[in-house]
């Protein structure tokens, strides 16, 4: 059977949308082409997580719903739920034809060999020794590149599946990675994210580099306007990185720094060795060095053993710390986590019932931030036609703020942009067009 056609549907963060761009360049290396529709493909990838709440069952539902099609594709299970249940998806169903762990990804042509001679593939596991071959990504943005710094993680926080699934921290060496950020800066690309599950983690294997060397270095590179990173751990933010966000006015002014409960408690049986009040004291520093620093965060709710107490300390750091954006999920055990035998679980009633009060405190938070830059002007790199309005431009500030502006005919997706917030929303901006800013200023430039 030769496959000619593909579909990729990705679930989870920015480390597996990456995970896709990889898998897309590989298919299209051996000749696939990509289909409108699951329906018109013949191979469906799943590149699936399994950090949030029933990922199996989600993956079980979509397996259904693609056996019914009209004419089934083989499906390809990747990511981190491959890695976890591995050849137990084979027995799933008869059209899963090979199960990929996100340690294997760069053996996706592989996979696609063995099933096209007849074979049904499980690769998992993970290979220290292999190459990052970054030519054959193939791209989604023309804007923006992702860039893997560090793949793993070393905390073994008690409710995370990560190290289980992506294993160990292993940090790309420098050299490597600034060659890819220049070839993606020469082709045009505008902004740059580092990804890693700890990010700042990072050390080179080589020279013994930090990350906020590397932060460094990637915005020396020429043509960039804006580099980013995610996601950033407590622990690791220490000084030079504060110093690099602070000096460098290509760093964005925006960090994502989860804190995940505002309870002492639940921070220790979550195994995040930092507490509520290092936490407070760390972002005091950050709003001292970089005064339009925008923070986004993580925070769990119901958490084994989360009293009312517990989770009313989560909603006062909230209220005093004011994040402009909070990624919020109710607790969910993960196969093989410490947290997932914990006797203690929390109901989904309860659970529901705090993750709403939560969200309606982070809300009105969100539109209050967001309305202070009523009437002022931020930068904006264009990404594309808005989701609202196709006479729209949508675009990121230096925050990472999602803003909307009217099409004026003189600019074009990749540029930068000075735009006058006249309204603004829970969850982004509109404004139009001000000609009149040449550009902006940033800490650390007069």
């Amino acid at each position: 059977m030769r496959m000619r056609s593909y579909f990729i549907e990705t679930w989870g963060c920015q480390m597996n949308q990456h995970d896709s761009e990889l898998i897309e360049g590989q298919l299209r290396e051996r000749g696939l082409r990509p289909a409108g529709a699951a329906g018109e493909a013949d191979l469906v990838i799943l590149n699936t997580c399994s950090v949030r709440e029933r990922p199996m069952q989600k993956i079980v539902s979509r397996i259904g719903v693609l056996e019914k099609l009209t004419r089934p594709p083989v499906i390809g299970v990747c990511g981190c739920v491959a890695q976890q249940e591995g050849a137990s998806l084979l027995g799933r169903s008869k059209s899963v034809g090979f199960v990929l762990g996100p340690g294997q990804i760069g053996l996706v042509g592989e996979a696609v060999r063995a099933v096209e001679q007849g074979e049904r593939a499980v690769l998992t596991g993970f290979n220290a020794d292999s190459e990052h071959n970054f030519s054959t990504i193939f791209r989604k943005s023309s804007t923006r590149g992702m860039v893997t710094v560090v793949e793993g993680c070393n905390e073994f926080c008690t409710f995370c599946v990560v190290p289980y699934t992506r294993g160990r921290e292993s940090s790309r060496s420098m050299t490597d990675v600034l060659t890819e950020v220049r070839s993606l800066a020469a082709g045009g690309v505008k902004e740059i994210e580092l990804l890693g599950q700890t990010v700042n983690a990072y050390v080179c294997p080589d020279s013994g580099a930090d990350f906020a060397t590397l932060l460094d270095a990637v915005a020396e590179v020429p043509g960039l306007c804006r580099v980013r990173y995610i996601t950033s751990h407590p622990r690791y933010f220490n000084d030079r990185l504060m110093g690099v966000l602070a000096s460098n006015p290509i760093v964005s002014r925006y960090l994502h720094l989860p804190f995940q409960s505002g309870s002492d408690t639940i921070l220790e049986r979550m195994h995040r060795r930092y507490t509520r009040d290092e936490f407070v004291e760390l972002i005091g520093r950050l709003r001292t060095a970089v005064p339009d620093i925008h923070l986004s965060t993580d925070v769990i709710v119901g958490f084994p053993g989360e009293t009312e107490e517990d989770f009313l300390q989560t909603m006062k750091l909230l209220e005093r710390l004011r994040f402009g954006h909070v990624f919020a999920f109710a607790f969910s055990p993960r196969p093989g986590t410490p947290a997932a035998k914990y006797g203690d679980q929390v109901s989904e009633e309860v659970m529901k019932g705090r993750l709403h009060r939560l969200f309606e405190l982070t809300d009105r938070i969100s539109l209050e931030l967001n309305k202070e830059l009523v009437g002022s002007a931020v930068a904006v790199l264009v990404d594309g036609d808005s989701r609202r309005d196709p006479n729209d431009w949508q675009g990121r500030g230096e925050d990472n703020r999602v803003v909307n502006f009217p099409k004026t005919g003189h600019e074009t997706i990749g540029d930068v942009v000075a735009v006058r917030i006249r309204r603004a929303g829970a969850h982004s901006l509109v404004g139009d067009r001000d000609d009149g800013v040449s550009r902006l200023p940033v800490i650390g430039q007069a």
